[in-house]
């Protein structure tokens, strides 16, 4: 053989024998698994995660989202790595390390709300979501920080302390879901799990550079999540691109007979992990409304809405029909804020968590739990309001707002089947992200109203279409705020048509990317993994 073929032999060889590389910053759950099909283990991802957990969140700038990290993570990834060469992966989360807000329930890992009057305590069993995912093959890498008992939206509890922002230090994460936000957007896990009641998916996804999945009311079981509302609690995945949000929603999703709420939700639990509305066409022909009176009009809310507008462009460029601004004919803002009655049901619905965790459970009402002195003071007053709350059964008031919300459902199912719409657009808030100084100036103590007056909130201040209605909605990213914080579009659908808003937010995220990682947690070299 000449001197000339054989070095282009050599260099054939060497070509074919290059190792493939993941690269966990961009990577979706599908590439992932193809990783892992062609030689990649879960092992060599968890472990470059927990690295990263180590160099940002116990050092760095020490961003305070992982409360505790679970001590088998590594041997779970081995046995699922054997288990994967003997029969197959179980599911597309096979070996996907997951972080788990601190209000999940699970039987390894205490589950305290991030309060320190239940520190240490471990449920007798996980909730249904956390079983469902481990079922598909999924880890358990760590329990995120939050607000305390989800209560708030700063990410603040008594024994995580405050979250921060890895996109500016000083701005509050968004809450009450801040560890789960912040610790995907800073590569500390593939895919969060976040609850909410107001916003708290949306809210900390909007600041984290992330995607929010809140589903619709009774797709996902709320069992064994310590809760605040029968009616408007939610639970959903926050992700760092619509792929993995739309599989992870697809294992959550489930009837329960711990939450008859759930049971409202059969026949519309997908049969192929949402995948066939993965399209990047989607935005094709799709009929769009913006909701313009969910938009703030301040000077200070002007560069968020720039952000959005632009991304409604990109709708339009993609080929969606665009109705703008969307005739609505009422006052969403107030009246959405209007609807609140979490407060009445909060009681009835703590007491039956706390008999939940059985018998030895030594919590079993609001004022045992008050008693322990191990609550943030500024909780106080919305319990002592809670426990003085009249029975459900004889208040008239939160019968007739449970009521009104499904007066508010049909008129915004109205709205969208007259304009013939698939989706509507507003932001998740235009309003710039209050300093950590701003929104807890005494450390978190500062007593707050528990309901606080509608007419003194500011329109671009956190928008609650979805949470009032309990209709879908995805938030996307739309690009950065001028103080480096991250701004997001919110994408609500009709009630169970989730394959339509990801059909749409996934094109969307096609067509205008704005992933980006924070800037105070840069890669370690331990992100990309060969095989």
């Amino acid at each position: 053989m000449s001197p000339l073929r054989s070095l282009l032999l050599a260099l054939a060889l060497g070509s074919a024998l290059q190792a493939a590389v993941l690269d966990l910053e961009t990577a979706t759950v599908l590439d992932l698994q193809k990783a892992y099909d062609a030689g990649l283990t879960s092992e060599k991802v968890v472990a470059a995660y927990l690295k990263r957990i180590e160099a940002y969140d116990h050092a760095g700038p020490k961003l305070n989202t992982i409360l505790v990290v679970n001590p088998k993570a590594l041997d779970i990834a081995r046995e699922l790595d054997a288990e994967r060469k003997a029969k197959g992966p179980r599911s597309l989360l096979h070996g996907v390390p997951i972080l788990v807000k601190d209000n999940y329930d699970t039987y390894d890992l205490p589950t305290t709300g991030g309060a320190k009057a239940l520190a240490g305590t471990i449920p007798p069993r996980d909730a249904f979501t956390v079983a469902r995912l481990r079922a598909a093959g999924a880890i358990i890498l760590a329990k995120t920080n939050l607000d305390e008992f989800a209560r708030g939206g700063t990410g603040t509890s008594s024994i995580g302390g405050q979250t921060l922002n890895p996109y500016n230090l000083e701005k509050i994460p968004g809450g009450s879901s801040a560890g789960s936000g912040a610790g995907v957007a800073a590569l500390f896990g593939w895919i969060g799990l976040g609850t909410e009641t107001g916003s708290s998916i949306r809210n900390p996804s909007t600041k984290n550079n992330l995607v929010g999945f809140s589903p619709s009311e009774g797709l996902v079981s709320r069992g064994g999540i310590i809760p605040i509302s029968i009616t408007y609690d939610r639970a959903g995945p926050m992700t760092r691109n619509v792929t993995d949000a739309a599989v992870a929603m697809s294992v959550m999703a489930g009837s329960d007979a711990a939450d008859l709420f759930s049971y409202k939700g059969l026949g519309h639990t997908p049969t192929d992990n949402y995948l066939s509305a993965l399209k990047k066409d989607g935005l094709k022909g799709a009929r769009i409304g913006v909701v313009r009176e969910l938009f703030g009009q301040d000077a200070e809310d002007q560069p968020a809405v720039a952000l959005i507008d632009a991304a409604i462009k990109k709708l339009k460029e993609a080929g969606a029909v665009v109705i703008d601004p969307l005739p609505v004919g009422a006052n969403l803002w107030a009246i959405t804020r209007e609807t609140n009655y979490g407060n009445a049901e909060n009681k009835p619905a703590l007491e039956a968590y706390f008999a939940s965790r059985g018998p030895a459970f030594p919590i079993k009402t609001i004022p045992d739990m008050v008693a322990t002195g191990g609550i943030l003071g500024r909780l106080k007053p919305r319990y002592a309001e809670e426990q003085a709350a009249p029975p459900i059964t004889a208040n008239a008031e939160y019968i007739a707002k449970l009521q009104g919300r499904y007066v508010l459902r049909d008129f915004v199912h109205e709205i969208m089947n007259r304009w013939q719409l698939d989706a509507l657009v507003y932001p998740h808030e235009t309003k710039p992200a209050r300093t950590i100084e701003a929104a807890a100036p005494n450390k978190g103590e500062t007593p707050a109203p528990a309901t606080p007056d509608p007419a003194t909130r500011i329109v671009g201040n956190g928008n609650r279409l979805s949470t009032a209605t309990g209709l879908p909605t995805f938030t996307v990213q739309a690009g950065f705020n001028t103080d480096g914080v991250p701004v997001g579009m919110e994408i609500l659908g009709k009630l169970y048509d989730e394959p339509t808003i990801i059909r749409i937010a996934y094109a969307y995220e096609q067509a205008n990317p704005q992933r980006k990682l924070p800037p105070t947690t840069p890669l370690l070299g331990v992100e990309k993994l060969e095989y």
